[in-house]
């Protein structure tokens, strides 16, 4: 059915469509309100080399210790290590600990496209409490965990990599764009049953009222006005007058053509009588 069809169909049934369609926005507010709300939050964290560099010698003193800025120091090993704590993080084991057990907040860490000694951190939550919350506990654990690892490792405490809180945890924001996602699909499938259930209800009544008129032509003894026939009766034939002399005799017989020579005949010829019609009454 095309497009104008579905219309009148709608139309036609408008004490059906319109209902559905109060229900389907009803349901859609519904979605939308008990939908929680979730929030955001984010944090970076930067690596960083210590000013002396990465080797230490305790025969060295520390004012013989060249030293550099450690912001000139950005090389690959700063990379792997982020890579490294974006590994430990993603631990489901360490995302328990941090969110809490059946917890719906989340978060990820990762070193975003740039690839370089920079940690981004994002946390989603029911709450803007619980996102900035957990934003700082993922820090925290990650400035634990470098050191740690440093330590297992058995480095000199004096070339320790440092990870300092670029950002601190923002401010959590609400996130309706799942809430809308979740609208959406909701409206268009109740859309979608409210045509359904229209055109399903329109054939069921259509189909009855067929049944009912096809009965009562029945018990009525008549066809239905549709399938009469139209075609009028058949007129009965006219008889022919008979022809008379004027004078109400009997009819004249045609003359004879022509003048007949002596040795010929002449032959009458009589007009042939019409046939009989059972509807006219018998001549005595």
């Amino acid at each position: 059915m095309d497009f104008w069809g579905t219309v009148r169909v709608l139309r036609r049934r408008w004490y059906i469509a319109l209902p559905a369609v109060l229900i389907t926005g009803i349901l859609a507010l519904y979605v939308y309100v008990t939908v929680p709300t979730r929030y955001e939050s984010s944090g970076v964290l930067v690596l960083t080399s210590p000013a002396a560099g990465g080797r230490y010698s305790e025969k060295t003193k520390p004012e013989d210790v060249v030293r550099v800025n450690p912001l000139l120091q950005f090389d690959g090993s700063l990379t792997t290590t982020a890579q490294i704590l974006t590994q430990i993080l993603g631990d489901p084991k360490t995302a328990e600990e941090l969110a809490g057990k059946d917890s719906t907040a989340v978060y990820t860490a990762n070193t975003g496209p740039v690839g370089g000694p920079l940690l981004f951190i994002s946390t989603e939550a029911d709450s803007a409490q619980d996102a900035e919350g957990l934003v700082g506990k993922v820090l925290e654990k990650t400035v634990a965990e470098l050191a740690a690892q440093q330590k297992a490792l058995s480095a000199p405490e004096q070339t320790f990599i440092t990870a300092q809180v670029l950002v601190k945890p923002t401010t959590a924001s609400a996130k309706i764009g799942g809430k809308v996602r979740y609208v959406g699909a909701a409206t268009v499938v109740l859309l979608l049953l409210t045509i359904a259930s229209t055109f399903a209800a329109d054939s069921v009544l259509l189909r009855t009222r067929r049944r009912k008129e096809g009965k009562d032509g029945k018990e009525s003894g008549a066809a239905p006005p549709s399938e009469k026939d139209t075609t009028p009766p058949p007129t009965p034939p006219v008889r022919p007058q008979p022809q008379g002399n004027g004078r109400g005799g009997p009819p004249q017989r045609p003359a004879a053509q022509g003048v007949p020579n002596a040795h010929q005949k002449t032959v009458i010829i009589a007009a042939p009588k019409p046939p009989a019609d059972p509807a006219w009454p018998k001549e005595d």
